[in-house]
């Protein structure tokens, strides 16, 4: 099940948008006790069926390999750049390392 913000993030439209399909009843929904309050949480069939041409075409695998595919890049951009720094001052010995972040979630 999907909040509200889930909802944004896979479809790419604005929250005022998707009240307009709840309360046109094109986008269905349930009333889920979060936290003794309730919070509107919907089936991704239902907001992929309400929202179809804006909602994410990559599957988890194809953005698994584009991941790859831009780091592999990042690290060609990254050796090209280590030799422009040393044909810039031949003498000088400088190193570009990678910075190593905490790795993210993945939705």
């Amino acid at each position: 099940m999907l909040r509200i913000s889930d909802v944004i993030e896979l479809t790419m439209v604005s929250r005022k948008t998707i009240y307009n399909a709840i309360n046109s009843g094109r986008l269905k929904y349930q009333l889920v006790t979060v936290d003794n309050r309730q919070v509107r949480m919907f089936h991704e069939e239902d907001v992929l069926q309400a929202f179809p041409k804006n909602s994410r075409s990559l599957t988890q695998e194809q953005e698994i390999q584009a991941l790859r595919e831009e780091v592999a890049s990042l690290k060609f951009a990254l050796t090209e750049l280590q030799k422009a720094v040393n044909a810039m001052d031949p003498e000088s010995e400088y190193e570009m390392k990678a910075v190593k972040s905490p790795p993210k979630k993945m939705p």
